[in-house]
């Protein structure tokens, strides 16, 4: 080992915290030259929570790789036609039950399996696929209640 050689890593410009406590981390986001930086701003990376009202149906959101979604402080059942807003072809659709059910029926611009209604529970995760030639939303898949 060389003399201006050291033995010890450089010192962490992160804090370490205390016993108990909980912090949520930072975001790390690579610059435009590939460097790593550390952000202060990870709510960005929130996957908010979807307040569903009957006639206001369901406006996709391709941010995240799902969608929370809730009614709106109660039980609804979709009204909205469509029930879920147009996509682009191939587009897939995730939503995942976090409160009060929204109950989604075959037509209105959703093709459910075997044309039976859906009610999205907590917990409950149905998926999608966009098809603009019959526009409409076809399901792929669901959870079973």
């Amino acid at each position: 080992m060389g003399g201006d050689e050291l033995d010890t890593p450089p010192p962490s410009r992160l804090t370490l915290g205390g016993e108990g406590d909980v912090a949520q981390g930072d975001a790390l986001v690579a610059n435009s030259f590939g460097v790593v930086e550390i952000t202060s701003t990870p709510t960005a990376r929130d996957n908010p929570i979807n307040y569903i009202t009957a006639a206001g149906g369901i406006t996709p959101s391709f941010v995240h790789p799902w969608m929370y979604v809730v009614g709106s402080l109660e039980n609804i059942t979709l009204t909205a036609d469509p029930q879920i807003v147009a996509g682009t072809e191939g587009q897939q659709l995730t939503l995942y039950g976090v409160g009060s059910t929204v109950r989604i029926s075959d037509g209105t611009g959703v093709a459910l399996t075997g044309d039976r209604p859906y009610v999205i529970d907590s917990g409950s995760i149905i998926t999608f696929f966009y098809t603009s030639g019959g526009a409409v939303w076809n399901e792929t898949s669901r959870t079973v209640p």
